[in-house]
Order: C-alpha cells, then sequence, then structure tokens
C-alpha cells in the first residue's frame, strides 16, 4: 500500500438512516452523527477514484424504503453540492455491496466532501459503509491554479445574470438556443494553455428562477469542426429543470478535455433561466512525445 501510494479508507459509516439527510465526513447512527477528519483532504482533483457502498441493507422487507444516494464536492471556489457520483434504486431486495457510478463518466472525481441520501420512499432504514479508493498525481500548468495551492484550474465558466462586465444585460439569462464562443461572455478559465486535459468536470446549474428545461453542451474544435465534449443530454435527472438543480455533464472522452471552443445552450422546451451558471474544474499534465 505504501509503495502504490493509492489511497483506500472508509469515508462514511450510516445506521438506521430512515429519513433525507446531507452529511460531512464521518458517522451517523439512528440520525446522530458524528464527524470524523477527511482522510482525502488535501487534493481537489483525484486523477483515479472509485467509491463502493458495502454492508447494504433496508429494514422494512417488501415494504421497505427506497433511497437514492449522491456524493457531493463543495471544494469547487464558490459552489456546493456539486454531484459527483451516485446510485439509485437502494431497497429491501438490493445486494450488500453497490459500486457508485460516476457522473461524468470519468475515472477521476473532485474531493467528495458530502454524502446526499434521499429517502425516495418511505417504509425502512437504511445501513451501509463508504469506501473509496483514490489516486492522484501532480498537475502541470504555466501558471499557478485558481484559488488552489494546486495546479488545478476551477470557477465559472458563464453566468446567465445581469452584473457590470457580464455578457447578459438582461437578468432574464437564458431565454432561447445559444452558442457562445469563449471570449468575453464564455470563458475557458485558461484552459487553452493546453490543448488536451487529462481531466475535466464540468456542470451546469440552474437559478433560483426557472420555466421550461435546458441542456448544456460543451465544445471543441478539430480540424476546423465543433464536437461535444460533455453534455448534459442524457444524464440521470436531465435536463435542467427545477430551481437550483444542479447537473454533471457527461463526458463523451471518458474524462479527458480538449480545451473548450464553444458553449452550446439548448431550450428544450420553452421558458428561460435566471442566474444559471456553467461550472468547470480541471487539472492535467503536461504529457511527453516520442522524438523521431
Amino acid at each position: 500500500m505504501a509503495f502504490s501510494k493509492v489511497f483506500e479508507g472508509r469515508l462514511w459509516g450510516v445506521t438506521n438512516q430512515n429519513a433525507d439527510v446531507r452529511l460531512t465526513v464521518g458517522d451517523s447512527s439512528g440520525g446522530t452523527f458524528t464527524a470524523r477528519a477527511h482522510p482525502m483532504r488535501g487534493t481537489l482533483v483525484w486523477d483515479y477514484a472509485m467509491y463502493v457502498l458495502e454492508g447494504v441493507s433496508v429494514a422494512g422487507g417488501a415494504t421497505g424504503g427506497s433511497y437514492t444516494i449522491t456524493l457531493e464536492t463543495d471544494a469547487v471556489v464558490g459552489y456546493t453540492g456539486l454531484p459527483i457520483a451516485g446510485v439509485s434504486g437502494i431497497g429491501p431486495n438490493t445486494r450488500g455491496r453497490v459500486v457508485f457510478t460516476n457522473l461524468h463518466r470519468s475515472p477521476g472525481s473532485p474531493l467528495p466532501t458530502h454524502i446526499n441520501i434521499d429517502q425516495t420512499a418511505t417504509g425502512g432504514g437504511i445501513w451501509f459503509q463508504t469506501y473509496a479508493f483514490a489516486k492522484q498525481y501532480r498537475g502541470t500548468l504555466g501558471t499557478p491554479g485558481i484559488n488552489t495551492s494546486e495546479r488545478v484550474l476551477q470557477g465559472t465558466m458563464i453566468r446567465g445574470t445581469s452584473y457590470s462586465g457580464g455578457p447578459f444585460t438582461s437578468a432574464a439569462g437564458f431565454d432561447a438556443d445559444e452558442t457562445i464562443a469563449v471570449g468575453a461572455s464564455f470563458s475557458d478559465l485558461g484552459m487553452r494553455r493546453i490543448r488536451l486535459w487529462d481531466r475535466a468536470f464540468y456542470w451546469a446549474q440552474a437559478g433560483n428562477s426557472i420555466s421550461g428545461t435546458h441542456d448544456v453542451d460543451i465544445i471543441a474544435t478539430v480540424n476546423g469542426a465543433t464536437f461535444t465534449v460533455a453534455s448534459t443530454v442524457g444524464v440521470n435527472g436531465g435536463p435542467l429543470s427545477a430551481a437550483n438543480e444542479r447537473l454533471p455533464l457527461q463526458s463523451n472522452f471518458f474524462g479527458q478535455s480538449p480545451n473548450p471552443s464553444h458553449l452550446i445552450w439548448t431550450e428544450v422546451t420553452t421558458g428561460g433561466v435566471s442566474d444559471a451558471r456553467v461550472i468547470c474544474l480541471a487539472k492535467t499534465g503536461r504529457g511527453s512525445l516520442a522524438k523521431s
């Protein structure tokens, strides 16, 4: 273990939780929570990460409860509750070990800071332990990272509201299909310095007012033509449809990302979103090429 430099450890222990709850790292028994120091703290982006539920059981037999469990991060500067990994439909017949699905379709993960337990049907409490396996490498940037000592870029790529110097003159924000190029309106946060990023995580967040439903695509170019890097299309819970909702954009390239060139906002059904955000967290190494 010491030679491989892999983190393996328990993050959460939950005993007889019978209601919705969102917990920091620690243990909960019958609704009483005891916090613990986060064993993965100090690393914002893990290049490889796997999360497993062990000892899963739900009380109540055939009429027992049903649960959705989501790992979330509050570690991205300025944001809380960004989803990382999840599992749904946990009930009395669920097997004892369940593997989390990476919601970005990536081998990596931002630092998980919270577990969100959503009781989707009442009937009985839930028991489980949450374990993580993770590995990280030192990133490479030509300049310091953003709001972190790590070599990581993070922050808001675009904000759909009116504010001084912003791209929107109306508080209505996004209320039509739009394609926006990197520049004054849409920031790549400095990703243009490197053409291909090892890990990039994108999220879309609705504001406090929304009507209709909306999808978001991150776009890059190859040979002058555009293609989709990551999208909310087809993700669980998508498209954006609720105030303050946060959706991960699924990677089409399993976590890696060329530097973005455009954002496509699609009004799936008629309506608008005030103060919507597109958020990014990205990390890369410099790479190497063989000499001919």
